[in-house]
């Protein structure tokens, strides 16, 4: 059987010829005799494509997904919601058996200690698990309603951080990871881009960086001064195989492989933490790490009046994406209707003559 495990992958594989046409992809499968048996499906149908499409359990759904995701910038968020979906339809239950019904049930649940928007990009995290699973010929049952349960998201401007809680904010801020914040709000680049930062991605001569950007797509990015200063203050990292990454972190509590005092590349989860005491301690409220990119944004369009330039230093794909900052310009209309009122419009004027 031509199954096999590909290096670093944690399911088995398949490749194989019939009648000239190479059938290959992941099985989904941990262990070598169930990638067989998914093998031999895959030859039956190969042979007889009108036959039934072979069952996928949530959790193979989501091994499935993984082979295709988990070199996306995003994946750490997205490997943790699809551990919540899992865990919460039940691993072993087939795709084809759970009913929109279920799904309602599931993420009603979810909101109860989540918001709407955090809510639906886990709906949109499952649609993609199914999407998959269904492209790869298997039997999902009945394609659930997605738009039915995406949860009504009230549209609003973007939290800014004003100048007066920035001060604050690093003020209250961990020495050993303000940098890494000041530099998501100097540079506007997401979470994942600025921790994913390595040192073979920078050149401090050309003031460039290499990111991969949300959706896969790798871009260079011009780098201010400001961010060079940041980059290149940096303290190396103690721990040999997180060398590559720019930011770090001290670690506070010895855990694991981890000892207290050494530096070790800087994560999500290690940033959450003395973020949120941050900005408890600074009074900053209704504030996220992702807001520190809305700020940078806001300030963009507010400098240079230029959506445009807005959506090419977030590395927007839409500019409808970023209309969302189009408040900031509502200043230029209000000095324009106040213009059009002067004495010295030609209504005015009009308006002020008197018969002779």
């Amino acid at each position: 059987m031509s199954v096999y495990k590909p290096k670093g992958k944690p399911h088995f594989h398949y490749d194989f010829q019939f009648r000239g046409r190479r059938y290959h992809g992941s099985t989904g499968c941990d262990t070598k005799r169930a990638a067989e048996a998914f093998e031999r499906r895959e030859r039956r149908l190969a042979a007889l494509p009108d036959e039934r499409r072979p069952p996928i359990t949530v959790d193979q759904a989501a091994g499935l997904y993984q082979d295709h995701a988990e070199l996306l910038p995003s994946w750490p968020t997205m490997k943790y919601m699809l551990a919540e979906l899992v865990h919460g339809l039940n691993p072993n239950r087939l795709l084809s058996e759970i009913s929109q019904r279920d799904l309602q049930i599931y993420f009603a649940r979810r909101r109860d200690s989540r918001s709407s928007a955090s809510v639906n990009r886990e709906i949109e995290n499952a649609r993609a698990v199914w999407r998959r699973a269904m492209r790869t010929k298997y039997d999902i049952g009945e394609m659930p309603d997605w738009a039915q349960l995406m949860l009504k998201v009230p549209r609003k401007p973007p939290r800014e951080l004003e100048i007066t809680e920035e001060k604050k904010l690093f003020l209250a801020m961990r020495n050993d990871v303000a940098d890494a914040v000041d530099f998501l709000l100097k540079s506007g680049w997401r979470r994942s881009e600025v921790l994913g930062l390595r040192w073979e991605d920078v050149s401090i001569p050309r003031k460039v960086a290499v990111t991969r950007i949300k959706g896969g797509d790798i871009v260079t990015r011009p780098l201010t001064t400001a961010l060079v200063e940041i980059i290149v203050r940096q303290p190396p990292c103690d721990d040999e195989e997180g060398q590559p990454f720019v930011f770090t972190y001290v670690c506070q509590k010895s855990r694991g492989a981890r000892r207290k005092g050494k530096r070790y590349p800087l994560t999500p989860t290690a940033l959450r933490k003395p973020f949120d005491q941050a900005r408890t301690d600074a009074g900053v409220s209704n504030f996220r790490i992702h807001d520190l990119r809305h700020t940078r944004g806001t300030r963009i369009v507010r400098a240079t009046g230029s959506l445009a330039a807005a959506k090419e230093a977030l590395k927007h794909r839409r500019i409808e994406t970023t209309l969302r900052y189009a408040h900031v310009l509502d200043e230029d209309v209000r000095n324009a209707l106040e213009a059009s009122e002067s004495r010295h419009s030609p209504d005015q004027d009009k308006k002020g003559r008197r018969k002779a």
